[in-house]
């Protein structure tokens, strides 16, 4: 994860409007959510896998989420660039 990319998550233009309607958070909350939402992916099984050839694979996990005593399913998608590399967040959102 980028701080970049958690912030454009975060950010009005990403699915700030989701993460402060459920969570009630914002941009300055970006280093406590990517805690909770690395912590909670780990054990969370991975829903759906698409394979983008040379550019590498795409997974979609989804997990219950709570932060502050408020609780959602979030839906994040990880990217691999390539076998044996790490994941990388591509995007993250809560659901009522």
């Amino acid at each position: 994860m980028t701080p970049e990319k958690l912030s454009w998550i975060l950010a009005e233009h990403g699915h700030g409007r989701e993460w402060a309607r459920v969570f009630h958070i914002g941009v300055e909350d970006t280093e406590r959510l990517w805690s909770a939402i690395a912590q909670a992916a780990l054990a969370a099984p991975i829903s759906r896998v698409i394979d983008r050839g040379e550019h590498g694979t795409v997974c979609g996990v989804a997990f219950q989420l709570v932060l502050d005593g408020r609780a959602a399913t979030v839906t994040t998608a990880w990217h691999y660039a390539a076998r044996g590399h790490a994941p990388r967040l591509v995007t993250a959102y809560p659901s009522l």
